[in-house]
């Protein structure tokens, strides 16, 4: 397929999509055969639209990200702070829209497979690099955040520490999140389905609406500038206070605040799998041809999510813009980078902010394995990639390689295609291995059918060295905030922009032209890495260490 001229193929995709992309009134002199046939691919095509995917892309974006967002538009102010986040989800927007198309022009549904074909081997390495850090340091965050939580709900039931009681000796942060690592987020971890997950993912984008909702209420009621705590203050606010509410302190603040911004939006190691994982029309399914009936496929597909981008990327923008604004309101100048430290429920024993830091807790959990899952495959893929290398060299060593010698050659398409069939078993969704339609999809009706018990194995010990790895850190490094912000600005900074910066430039270049969203992406997500990573670095040095939690715990 990759050596057919591309201007045919274009020509015979758009042949084949015109009657199915009209609308009805279009089709007003065909036939009847013809109009039921429309109505009838219409009708499939919107059935086929789940709810769930939005689910899936929210969940994937949404966080334990979002409760620093207050922190951050503390240090930028409202308007620049509101800027920014506007600014965040259209490039979140444009980014995806990017990758998708470059899984169209590749048909590649792996990350890490399609930046092997447009940008090369060498940059997907930086690529598996990036992936592996931002998967592993947004899981870290998520623990960090988990035991957070559970710290204070614990300390919110005064019956627990009462003198005498025996949980006050044997309790201790750490047990709790290995406690609760072991039986809830290993077990989500070894999943190999996102679509096992699409019900629960709902819950997490649930969770976080009764977070804002809860948020929204509690700086009416409670908060400096609209609530109790503005009526209790003596003075009206001056000029210079006002100000500070708005504009940022500083350039530096300012740097600091915006990788924590780029973070909450980061969702595109997911977005390929969740395109990969909607389905087409049956009707369309059913037909004879070759190649325009997969590129047909990949089209309407590629519509569909466009959809669900554009609605899943407005309803986290509104809820971060609710969440950041209202939540620095309520605490102005005492707002900490973790907004729930802030509500001090383990003293307040507020019951609305106490049943809206689990809805958090339920939310990180549900989005912790969308981390896990594409580090395991990249993980793998760099495992595959070793052992081939490993048997090469020993052919080479050998003797007498008689039977390594007689196996074919495997250049970088083949390998891509061997490597793109052992992942999407490992991930669980179901893809066409060549043009022809074959499917490996009979394979994957239960969890781990297809696969020998060394697979099994494999897939296990990977997992346990992710999430247990992320488990370990998080115990010696709990500090949230620096974890989003050095992720942001540098494993973010990567793919969400400078690599779908390259992608445009490549698919540009194949029709003879050149990419300026492209050029703005990779430029500009590498003069922002830089200095949002060189400002987080900075601020860990020079920065007062005090503890920002002021509650006294029983």
């Amino acid at each position: 397929m990759d050596s057919m001229d591309s201007t045919t193929l274009r020509q015979r995709e758009r042949a084949d999509l015109e009657p199915l992309l009209h609308e009805e009134g279009n089709n007003a002199g065909d036939d009847d055969e013809s109009h039921h046939h429309h109505e009838d691919t219409k009708a499939t095509r919107c059935s086929n639209f789940s709810p769930g995917s939005i689910s899936n892309l929210c969940s994937a974006t949404l966080g334990a990200g979002a409760l620093s967002l207050p922190y951050a538009i503390s240090m930028t102010g409202i308007i620049f702070g509101v800027m920014f986040l506007l600014l965040s989800a259209y490039l979140t927007i444009i980014s995806i829209n990017i990758i998708i198309e470059a899984c169209v022009v590749t048909q590649q549904f792996k990350f890490e497979d399609v930046s092997k074909r447009l940008v090369g081997p060498h940059m997907s390495i930086a690529l598996e690099a990036s992936l592996l850090v931002f998967c592993f340091g947004t899981a870290v965050a998520y623990i960090v955040a988990v035991g957070d939580i559970l710290d204070q709900g614990l300390h919110s039931i005064t019956f627990l520490w009462e003198p005498g009681s025996k949980f006050v000796s044997i309790y201790s942060r750490e047990r709790v999140m290995i406690l609760f690592w072991t039986v809830m987020l290993l077990p989500l971890s070894l999943q190999t389905k996102l679509k096992r997950l699409e019900k629960f993912s709902s819950l997490g984008v649930l969770s976080i609406i009764f977070l804002v909702i809860a948020a929204v209420i509690h700086s009416i009621i409670h908060g400096d500038v609209i609530g109790s705590g503005a009526n209790s203050q003596e003075e009206a606010a001056t000029s210079a206070e006002v100000n500070s509410l708005l504009w940022p302190k500083s350039f530096v603040s300012m740097l600091q605040a915006f990788p924590i911004i780029i973070f909450a939006f980061s969702c595109q190691v997911n977005v390929c799998q969740i395109y990969e994982e909607l389905k087409p029309a049956s009707s369309i399914t059913d037909t004879s041809d070759d190649v325009p009936n997969v590129m047909t496929l990949l089209k309407l597909k590629q519509q569909m999510m466009t959809t669900i981008t554009r609605n899943g990327i407005l309803l986290c923008t509104i809820l971060y813009l609710l969440i950041g604004v209202f939540g620095f309101l309520d605490f102005t100048k005492t707002t900490t980078d973790d907004i729930l430290i802030n509500y001090c429920i383990q003293v307040t024993n507020d019951a609305l902010m106490t049943a809206a830091t689990f809805s958090v807790f339920l939310a990180v959990v549900v989005a912790f394995p969308f981390n896990i899952l594409p580090a395991r495959v990249t993980l793998k893929l760099i495992f595959d990639r070793l052992k081939t290398k490993r048997r090469r060299g020993l052919c080479s060593k050998a003797t007498n390689c008689f039977c390594l010698d007689r196996q074919p050659r495997i250049d970088e398409d083949t390998n891509s295609q061997r490597t793109s069939v052992s992942l999407e078993i490992d991930a669980g969704t179901p893809i066409q291995s060549d043009a022809r339609g074959s499917s490996i999809e009979p394979l994957l009706d239960d969890q781990f059918s297809g696969q020998s018990s060394a697979s099994l194995v494999e897939h296990v010990l990977i997992t346990l060295l992710l999430s247990g790895g992320a488990l370990i850190v998080a115990i010696l490094v709990p500090g949230i905030s620096i974890v989003f912000g050095l992720m942001g600005g540098t494993a973010a900074s990567i793919i969400s922009f400078i690599l779908p910066g390259m992608f445009a430039q490549k698919m540009k270049e194949r029709n003879g032209s050149t990419s300026r969203v492209g050029k703005i992406f990779v430029w500009g997500g590498l003069v922002m890495g830089i200095l949002t990573t060189g400002t987080t670095l900075y601020g860990i040095f020079n920065t007062d260490s005090a503890d920002g939690n002021t509650c006294t715990l029983n």
